[in-house]
């Protein structure tokens, strides 16, 4: 019975608090983003307020691509909370408030976030604490990705490294910048202007057993080859092998790219 009664939880989500809370019997509440975010500030100024990483460029598949979220897409914690902007694009608490600020952000799918950057003008130390979120199926998350960007004192812009953090978009995941106010400030010296997340594609890890007889998972192409199979663009040659050292023709060439890059083009009788 008492196990029946824990497996009836009820899921309470206010989506402009960004809150998830568990209730059940003889189970502990989870914490909501707030507390969260508000205990790994109070940690971080136990450790002494370490300072953020750089990070070097990388390129190929590692070539970096970047989602900006500006400080006018992020929404505040309830419909009461005054937002003011210093007319340059920075917005800031006006008014005593709940001190968070929230934006959706839509990364694509399989992707491995490298860094969570912002710019800022921060009175003190930590006085600005941004966080990315993966609020989960249906609001049931609350899944901190990486870790906390810490203001420091001044105005500049930080960035802190996830060291590859991966992140596999799934439909019904939405994910959040979270912006908190550890401050207080309300005189507009503490603002931000907007944060950005950089992160590179990736290839997708090879399945268990080989698509193709000819292609087995020690071939040094497996994951490559595997990878075009299962995203459509290669179906192999016949009899369910791939013919890895056959050569291609322009024919297969142009198959292979068109599929690839999802080539498209307006058609040939519309305007430019």
């Amino acid at each position: 019975m008492k196990n029946r009664m824990k497996r009836r939880v009820t899921l309470a989500c206010a989506a402009a608090a960004l809150l998830c809370t568990r209730v059940g019997a003889g189970e502990e509440s989870k914490p909501t983003i707030r507390e969260s975010i508000r205990r790994m500030h109070e940690e971080w100024v136990a450790a002494g307020k370490p300072r953020a990483a750089s990070v070097e460029p990388k390129f190929g598949i590692n070539d970096i691509s970047i989602v900006n979220v500006h400080a006018y897409q992020f929404q505040p914690n309830t419909s009461s909370d005054l937002i003011n902007d210093d007319g340059n694009g920075y917005r800031y608490f006006g008014a005593t408030a709940i001190p968070y600020m929230a934006a959706p952000v839509t990364l694509p799918a399989g992707v491995a976030i490298d860094t969570l950057s912002a710019s800022y003008c921060s009175e003190n130390d930590g006085d600005l604490v941004f966080t990315l979120w993966d609020n989960g199926y249906a609001g049931a998350g609350n899944v901190l990705i990486g870790h906390p960007v810490y203001s420091q004192a001044g105005c500049r812009t930080t960035i802190d490294g996830f060291a590859g953090t991966n992140y596999d978009a799934v439909t019904g995941h939405p994910l959040y910048l979270v912006v908190y106010f550890a401050g207080g400030g309300t005189e507009g010296a503490t603002k931000f202007n907007d944060a950005w997340i950089a992160y590179f594609r990736t290839v997708s890890p090879p399945p268990a057993q080989p698509t193709f007889g000819d292609v087995p998972g020690s071939d040094f192409g497996f994951q490559y080859i595997e990878a075009l199979a299962a995203s459509g663009i290669t179906g192999g040659c016949a009899g369910g092998n791939y013919c890895p050292d056959k050569p291609i023709t322009r024919r297969q060439m142009a198959i292979f790219l068109a599929k690839a890059l999802a080539l498209h083009w307006p058609d040939a009788g519309l305007p430019n």
